[in-house]
């Protein structure tokens, strides 16, 4: 009776401590899935019942930050500053083409926030990068 309450006891902890490292792995896992970045219009087009629409993409994945235009943009400002310290990351002009993707990254944490300025086009959005 010993050897078997003994036997269950330590197949308890076996998958215990199994299930705890899968869970490890798969949290991992996600957090390093790209997350899409709301990016909202300061035009002033005004948008009646239809769905915010962005000639501009950008995606979180770890500390890497990905834009994605989705229409050309000539001289389009691009600007990434810590909201928290008010240090301004990145400020950059870019000529954009439909479909290009720049990688940028963010070698620090915290919350930042991403904005795009240009003769037709302004907007922005706030992220948060983790370490």
């Amino acid at each position: 009776m010993k050897k078997l309450s003994l036997l269950l006891v330590l197949l308890t902890l076996l998958c215990s401590s199994i299930f705890s490292f899968a869970n490890t792995k798969c949290f991992m896992q996600q957090s390093k899935k790209k997350k899409e970045i709301t990016i909202k219009s300061t035009t002033g087009v005004p948008i009646f019942r239809s769905p915010i629409y962005s000639p501009v993409q950008a995606f979180i994945g770890g500390n890497v930050l990905t834009i994605n235009f989705q229409e050309s943009i000539e001289d389009v400002l691009v600007q990434i500053e810590n909201i928290e310290t008010n240090e301004v990351v990145l400020l950059k002009f870019y000529n954009a083409k439909i479909g290009e993707m720049y990688d940028i990254n963010v070698y620090e944490s915290g919350k930042f926030r991403i904005s795009f300025a240009a003769d037709t086009y302004e907007g922005y959005g706030e992220f948060i990068v983790y370490e």
